[in-house]
């Protein structure tokens, strides 16, 4: 079971297909439904069924403008900012290496846009939600189901917005509340983030019905909780959210050949980021290992493909989003068999957890099984090595670097890139992304963020 968010931009087409089974945003070549940006939403179109659709599929593109980025909007998303912050990914061009050396810089980009993606996807999610309540017809049975699977995705994913902004970035950071007449931020640590993220789903599910197309957002909203609740270091909870997801379950945010895959464009179109390979030597082997999971272009050998960076250096290029339209996940099944072994782990069943790891590997036909590692350490290396592999390029490990602190006792620059960096100097001390530096013209941000705590 799939289900696929496409973005809506302007001047462009986005697709959407008025039926309860596919209203999570998913694509038919075959219904097309012009909508224009919010921007271009006037107040008097806002206050209409029109509007309100049109704010709707707006509210989704944001979201995953913020997620996944636009190539073409020259845009990278928090998937490849964060991936340079962490062990994922590395610079190929020159202006980025503040935050792939861990030493931000807030006034430039990506960090600017970035943190701009993430006011624009959470504000334009609250008035979407706003207006369908206000305007969406309830004259039938199956009006009243399509506009709750409507507004319960629109909330379930807002509370992947506060998720990920939670896991990411620095402790104290501004979230508006897009009360046009009363406008309101709030500054909130990670925790308090995590807590509004399960409030949001929470009221995801008691809005929707019992409809086919409720089903997989139900599935969707259950591997949200399961991940705050890891966040929050509830790991029983963790496990009995999930406990119902099907291991093949996928929840897809879904590019076009106009709305291209950030990844894919700025790693394929041309070589402006790269994987990284054990990067400042605490990093992961993504390329070396040869992991069939995080795929690079090879050679007829096996070795990895040399190809120049637009820095001029030798770098790789990354397979794993082989297209300018292949989606990027956004929860999964595999997702869920992992949240449960590391609840196990955390619980000494080291039987269980070895189980439902080789259960999330049994899904492929070229990962073996594994064997059970001797020490704890190297157990929880084991887990964590498995979230890194399946999740590359997907927003999750840098907020797995920072628990492997918060959570395992791990020290900072045993976890992070440290040492000499390879486009000169050294790694910098950050461990989490940094909103933009215009932010601080916010009265309630003008200091900026509370710390970097993990």
């Amino acid at each position: 079971m799939t289900q696929h968010i496409q973005k809506a931009r302007a001047t462009r087409t986005a697709c959407v297909l008025a039926t309860a089974a596919l209203i999570a945003g998913a694509c038919s070549r075959d219904q097309l439904l012009e909508v224009s940006t919010p921007d271009q939403i006037t107040p008097e179109l806002a206050g209409s069924a029109v509007g309100a659709n049109a704010l709707r599929i707006s509210a989704i593109g944001n979201f995953a403008y913020f997620y996944g980025g636009d190539y073409g909007g020259s845009f990278h998303g928090l998937s490849i900012t964060s991936g340079l912050l962490s062990d994922e990914m590395e610079q190929a061009r020159g202006g980025t290496e503040h935050i792939d050396s861990r030493a931000q810089n807030d006034a430039v980009q990506p960090l600017t846009n970035t943190w701009g993606s993430v006011g624009q996807a959470n504000t334009q999610l609250i008035r979407a939600i706003k207006a369908l309540k206000q305007f969406a017809p309830e004259m039938t049975q199956a009006d009243k189901d399509l506009k709750a699977t409507q507004i319960g995705t629109l909330y379930a994913l807002r509370g992947f917005v506060l998720l990920l902004v939670g896991e990411t970035y620095c402790n104290g950071v501004p979230i508006a509340d897009a009360n046009d007449a009363d406008p309101h931020t709030d500054v909130l640590s990670n925790a308090q983030l995590w807590d509004r993220a399960l409030g949001q789903f929470d009221t995801a599910a008691t809005t929707l019905g019992n409809t086919t197309a409720d089903a997989p957002i139900k599935t969707l909203i259950a591997i949200g909780r399961g991940r705050a609740y890891l966040d929050q270091a509830k790991f029983p909870e963790a496990a009995a959210a999930v406990a119902s997801v099907p291991t093949s379950y996928v929840y897809n945010v879904f590019y076009s050949q106009a709305l291209e895959n950030a990844v894919w464009g700025w790693m394929n179109g041309t070589l402006n980021y790269a994987p990284a390979d054990r990067e400042g030597g605490n990093g992961l082997a993504f390329i070396s290992a040869n992991d069939p999971r995080v795929t690079v272009r090879r050679n007829t050998d096996g070795t990895p493909t040399p190809r120049a960076g637009q820095d001029g250096r030798i770098h790789f290029t990354q397979t794993v989003f082989p297209l300018a339209t292949t989606p990027i996940a956004l929860a999964t099944g595999i997702e869920a068999r992992l949240i449960e072994a590391e609840a196990a782990l955390r619980a000494g069943n080291t039987v269980t957890f070895l189980t439902k790891i080789n259960d999330a590997r049994a899904t492929r036909t070229d990962l073996p099984a594994l064997t059970l590692p001797a020490t704890q350490t190297a157990q929880e290396n084991l887990l964590f090595s498995e979230r890194a592999f399946w999740f590359w390029g997907t927003s999750h490990r840098l907020g797995d670097l920072r628990r492997l602190i918060r959570q395992y006792n791990r020290q900072r620059e045993a976890v992070y890139p440290t040492g000499p960096y390879f486009a000169g100097g050294t790694y910098g001390t950050d461990i989490a992304l940094l909103p933009a530096q215009t932010e601080k013209n916010n009265k309630a941000f003008e200091n900026g963020c509370a710390n970097q705590n993990p």
